[in-house]
């Protein structure tokens, strides 16, 4: 079972989610908090495996929240729900500490999906923001970013995109095997093992925009 804390300062929220995690075999919301701060103690009393994280909240934001709860509780995990898909935002929530970022207006099986992936200790990023932070990692210039060519920040911005390895080639004029030697080359200069990594990569880079 995974025991779940909402954080958001607006109840219409705070009671959304919990009615839509309702009746969900894997997933019991354990309590609500209005800011950080709340959630922070409620951490301290309670046992949770995942908060999701509103970002814009009084007393204690989310991105305070998130590495005050990382720092005393590391095995609480962090999933921002937020309504903004601003870069430095993501940036600096994931750089707090938190597993994943997914905006509300997100699906109920998308909200579950990144609840479980988080509890299960792994990363989530909702489709639109891995193509907000792709996109400007693909701006990122070569003082920012020497390792990569060009076409290898577009091949990470077409992959983030969730194009197949034909869609990549068409739009790129190559051919597939070109877009395999592009990838192995991305994840093998950045020592990551997938897409989620890399955009990790791109944030605690700075390429992000500010």
């Amino acid at each position: 079972m995974i025991r779940v804390l909402i954080a958001d300062d607006h109840e219409m929220i705070r009671n959304g989610l919990s009615s839509l995690l309702r009746g969900e075999p894997n997933i019991l919301v354990v309590d609500t908090a209005e800011n950080g701060k709340e959630a922070l103690e409620i951490c301290s009393s309670r046992q949770i495996d995942v908060v999701l994280m509103d970002i814009m909240m009084p007393e204690m934001n989310g991105m305070e929240a998130t590495l005050a709860i990382k720092e005393k509780y590391p095995t609480i995990n962090v999933l921002a729900v937020t309504i903004s898909d601003e870069p430095r935002f993501i940036k600096e929530i994931l750089q707090a500490g938190a597993s994943g970022y997914i905006l509300k207006h997100s699906t109920k099986e998308e909200i579950i999906r990144a609840i479980v992936d988080v509890a299960e200790d792994k990363q989530y990023f909702s489709t639109d923001v891995l193509t907000k932070i792709s996109g400007e990692f693909a701006k990122g210039d070569k003082a920012k970013n020497p390792m990569l060519t060009k076409k290898e920040a577009e091949v990470l911005r077409l992959i983030a995109q969730e194009f197949t390895n034909q869609e990549i080639a068409d739009k790129l004029d190559c051919g597939i095997r070109t877009v395999d030697t592009h990838k192995r080359n991305l994840i093998k200069k950045l020592e990551v093992k997938n897409v989620v990594g890399l955009v990790k990569y791109a944030l605690k880079m700075g390429v992000v925009a500010e």
